[in-house]
């Protein structure tokens, strides 16, 4: 079938099935079944003519043998061959030919539609129910008893936050993943004062540069720690000289005596001295260091956003947002710092392999998530030194309970970068910090003075050819044509801001919702109140798959909303003969027939009255 691209070729593969060869097959094999009947008759007759008692035959008593015969047979043979010219494009056959004369959805639009699916995570699930709307349409959708206005919201991540939220329903195992469809080209990125911008998961995202008012730096060293101390130059004084503190001993110690050592003893100053090593993020609180490891949790069945104050509430030793921007400073700053991100999920769901295989990419989808996260913050792509795992569900342990403890992901340094980071903002540090000449294997991979920009910079880009223009003007401008509100619409996109970063989100940008369950039923779809069934399907503006499980896939190609949608050549047969037998198989042949009793050949029934001289007639 792979090969089938005309209707021509598919009718020749109709022409050419042999279907005498299956009526012939069905025939015979009712012949083959009465001659069986027969034969079993005669045997009993010989039986009952050998057996004797007293002398006689048990023909002589009466016993007579049963004949049987078929009052009637149906053979029948069908052939249907059902032909779409197809592509790769999975969509529900009967719903799409119903929107063949809907011009909002054509063929790029299936294209795409079943590229994000071969994307998403639903495809591992038994039920799956899909959905798709322009980010500016707000419509009411109802799925089976749950009622929501989608896309009300004029924040870009809120509207399809809010919406997956309404449709996730975790006591129903009803799960949902949104894929923004929008492949529209984002060009001319470079941007002055290193402004940040990058198209991702369907979003512009926009981070720009921080505003610095104290001088920053980071210092890598290597950990090679002795009792012999190294004094690290602060800054580049020369009266009475630079403020230095000692690498001794062993990280720890190092960072207090840094900490110290930064500590300008100006009250209205705010010093921040953090370590970054393969252990975690270290903070002085109080007295004594403190270490956050690189542990990040996920809600349920969630993977897309870093949600921080999710993370936090299963665990406040997680990792924070400042945390992610210090790994980010150490990976942009240092390229030979490689690291492994993990990701887990819990057991929640069936035994199945498909459930495996579901939980094995949402785990990597967490891990790749927290890098993305990451790369937005240190402003550049970090791909090439990070390496994404998924160990599934292998915390679980067989437990199919939910357990947010082990849904998260965790950061490991390669063993090619074992190296201790420290860094610096405000107090001594300048860019005038330096390490001693003779100890070549620690160094300041960043050094950075006040920032000399006031304002935030115009960001300039062209999307779909258009050139789009920010100007934010002062830091505290919230004019129209700001970026720095939480949330707004401006140029033809919705707006938020979230980790610190803008997500733009293009009004004309479909937003695939894949709704989906591990558990085999029905998910029923309503927009405006009106089934998905009943939807003038020649000019809506939501698209409504119909509910596909194990029983109920087809595949159609995106080729059959050209001219004619669907392309069908059926055939059937249907011989009738006089005999069949109580038997039906479904497939391409079928046979059924009715057996009853008949009295014996009338030359036997002579013999037997000549023996018995009773008539074997009834009356």
């Amino acid at each position: 079938m792979a090969d089938i691209n005309t209707l021509d070729q598919g009718a020749k593969i109709l022409q050419n099935v042999d279907v005498s060869s299956i009526v012939t097959g069905l025939a015979l094999g009712i012949a083959d079944a009465q001659e069986r009947l027969d034969n079993n008759s005669v045997s009993q007759l010989i039986r009952l003519s050998e057996t004797k008692v007293a002398g006689k035959s048990l023909l002589e008593f009466g016993f007579q043998p049963a004949f049987y015969a078929f009052e009637y047979a149906d053979v029948s043979a069908s052939i249907q061959l059902k032909m779409a010219i197809k592509e790769e494009v999975e969509v529900d056959f009967s719903l799409a030919v119903d929107y063949q004369n809907n011009t909002t959805f054509d063929k790029d639009f299936f294209n795409r539609l079943e590229r994000n699916k071969s994307k998403s995570l639903s495809k591992s699930s038994k039920t799956q129910k899909d959905f798709a709307l322009q980010a500016k349409a707000s419509k009411k959708i109802s799925i089976n008893e749950s009622s929501f206005n989608a896309h009300e919201e004029e924040g870009s991540i809120s509207k399809i936050k809010t919406a997956e939220e309404k449709i996730r329903d975790e006591s129903k195992e009803i799960r949902v993943e949104s894929i923004i469809d929008d492949e529209t080209a984002l060009t001319q990125t470079t941007n002055t004062n290193n402004v940040f911008i990058r198209k991702h998961d369907g979003y512009v995202v926009i981070v720009e540069p921080e505003i610095n008012t104290q001088a920053i730096a980071l210092l890598k060293m290597e950990q090679n720690y002795s009792a012999t101390a190294v004094a690290i130059n602060l800054n580049a004084k020369t009266n009475p000289g630079p403020d230095t503190f000692d690498k001794i001993d062993d990280f720890e110690q190092t960072l207090e005596n840094a900490i110290t050592g930064n500590d300008d003893a100006d009250p209205g100053t705010t010093e921040k001295v953090i370590g970054i090593n393969s252990l975690g993020i270290h903070r002085k609180v109080s007295s004594s260091i403190t270490t956050t490891p690189y542990v990040f949790y996920f809600d349920w069945d969630k993977y897309k956003l870093i949600d921080f104050t999710y993370s936090q509430s299963v665990a406040t030793n997680s990792l924070i947002l400042e945390d992610v921007k210090l790994l980010a400073k150490a990976l942009k700053n240092d390229s030979t710092l490689n690291i492994t991100i993990t990701g887990y999920t819990d057991g929640s769901g069936n035994s199945s392999d498909a459930n495996n295989t579901y939980n094995e990419k949402l785990g990597t989808n967490r891990a790749t998530s927290l890098m993305e996260e990451i790369k937005n913050h240190a402003g550049k792509d970090i791909s090439s030194q990070v390496t994404i795992v998924t160990k599934g569900e292998q915390l679980a342990q067989g437990s199919s309970a939910k357990d947010a403890s082990i849904r998260k992901v965790t950061v490991e340094f390669n063993t090619n970068s074992l190296f201790d980071y420290i860094y610096f903002e405000a107090g001594n540090i300048s860019t005038g910090a330096s390490t001693p000449n003779s100890n070549t294997s620690d160094s300041f991979v960043m050094k950075t003075a006040t920032s000399t920009l006031t304002t935030r910079p115009d960001i300039i880009f062209i999307y779909g050819g258009n050139t789009v223009t920010f100007s934010d003007g002062s830091s505290t401008d919230l004019s129209a044509t700001s970026l720095t509100q939480s949330q707004h619409y401006l140029h033809d996109f919705y707006i938020e801001r979230y980790n610190d970063a803008y997500y733009l989100l293009h009004e004309e940008a479909y937003v695939n919702y894949f709704v989906h369950s591990k558990e085999s039923k029905e998910l029923d779809v309503e927009v405006d109140n009106v089934a998905s069934a009943e939807m003038n399907k020649d000019t809506t503006k939501v698209y409504v798959g119909e509910t596909q499980n194990d029983l109920s896939k087809l595949k159609q190609n995106s080729k059959d909303f050209e001219g004619d949608r669907s392309l069908a050549i059926s055939g059937s047969l249907d011989v009738r003969y006089a005999r069949q037998f109580g038997v039906s198989v479904e497939g391409n042949a079928s046979v059924s027939a009715r057996m009853i009793s008949v009295p014996p050949p009338t030359g036997l029934e002579n013999y037997i009255e000549s023996l018995t001289g009773n008539s074997t007639s009834g009356n």
